[in-house]
């Protein structure tokens, strides 16, 4: 099968960034089909902005009268198949490198008009033979979860091909991502998001586009609502804020974030199986003394509701440490080993504690 040649340009300040991630995962799925991708980080080249001096018409057509790096990358757009962008979303724009890169794209077009793709008038496309086929794809992260939010930049990408005679063959949008890390409390979604994006890559190396199952799944909710997705999110900058300097590790504050107790119970209780419940009628308390921690969780009838407050005299008390407890949520302790060693201590109704992955199961 033939392997296409990609160009994907990376317009994402941050490189411990969840942009950075995610383009990094596109990559290795293109590189594993064997296609030769040039990977170009606008952030290192020191582009300088447009002037609209028309020099490229008029003065030396084809040419910008900046001489700096975007000598070497026009060349590179030319040759390429496959166009990818990478940015994150700015105040519901591409970010500055990545705007700075096309408007310096101009060379590329030429004085007179002409009718684009989609019936719309366009400057004159320059060397019209070797833009054929070319096809345009990118890669779109931001942290609000409405799709309001990535619209305008959609929409400018589409504009964007047409004007310069690409083929749009695919957007991945991730709404939602600082809410990666939480890869304990939604393992299976993460794992799918993940996946779309390495297929991505390998869907854009062999066929020069992307279907419209990955575009799903590299796009799936990670919050239930907008109640938990706000909650989620202070959370998130909640540990930021504590970390300070700190943060900036993102594999340190990535650690923490998913194994906050916070969400872990917050999705326990989410995932509650009232048909595995029945009529039971219990609260169930869960203390993490390590950290201050106090959960409780009322069922009745059918329903499910988490407080977060101690409870004197509930019919279940589960108490150990939090990474005990993450430890228990991931189903990775062996429960009757962690009694023996009294790392975990209950009180009351015992029989409760042995129906908890019934009456929870493990999250999606």
């Amino acid at each position: 099968m033939e392997r296409l040649q990609l160009l994907l340009v990376r317009g994402n300040p941050r490189k411990n960034g969840f942009t950075q991630y995610l383009t990094d995962l596109f990559l290795e799925g293109a590189r594993a089909t064997g296609a030769q991708v040039q990977d170009v980080d606008l952030t290192t080249q020191a582009l300088k902005p447009c002037l609209g001096c028309y020099h490229c018409w008029f003065g030396k057509p084809g040419s910008c009268i900046h001489h700096d790096p975007m000598e070497q990358i026009l060349p590179l757009i030319l040759d390429a198949q496959v166009l990818v962008c990478a940015t994150p979303v700015y105040y519901f724009a591409m970010s500055s490198y990545l705007k700075t890169f096309f408007e310096r794209t101009f060379p590329l077009t030429g004085e007179g008009l002409e009718v684009s793709g989609l019936g719309l008038e366009r400057n004159r496309i320059r060397h019209p033979q070797r833009w054929l086929g070319k096809k345009l794809i990118t890669i779109i992260t931001g942290a609000l979860p409405n799709r309001e939010a990535y619209e305008p930049m959609t929409q400018t990408f589409r504009l964007i091909a047409d004007t310069l005679d690409m083929e749009m063959a695919g957007q991945l949008v991730r709404p939602e991502s600082h809410l990666l890390p939480y890869k304990l409390s939604k393992p299976k979604t993460i794992k799918r998001i993940e996946a779309a994006f390495h297929r991505a890559g390998q869907e854009a190396a062999t066929n020069g586009r992307l279907t419209a199952a990955t575009q799903q799944d590299a796009a799936l909710p990670l919050a239930a609502d907008l109640e938990h997705f706000r909650t989620y999110s202070n959370i998130f900058w909640g540990h930021v804020r504590d970390m300070g300097a700190r943060s900036t590790n993102f594999s340190s504050l990535h650690q923490r974030v998913g194994s906050d107790p916070d969400i872990l119970m917050r999705e326990m209780v989410r995932c509650f199986d009232p048909q595995a419940a029945g009529r039971l009628q219990a609260v169930l308390q869960f203390d993490m003394p390590d950290q201050q921690r106090h959960y409780r969780v009322s069922i009745n009838g059918g329903q499910c509701a988490l407080a977060m407050e101690p409870t004197e005299r509930p019919d279940l008390r589960v108490t150990c440490n939090c990474d005990i407890w993450v430890a228990l949520f991931t189903r990775q302790l062996d429960i009757t080993a962690a009694l023996r060693q009294r790392i975990i201590t209950l009180e009351g109704d015992k029989s409760l504690f042995t129906r908890l992955e019934r009456y929870f199961p493990s999250p999606e």
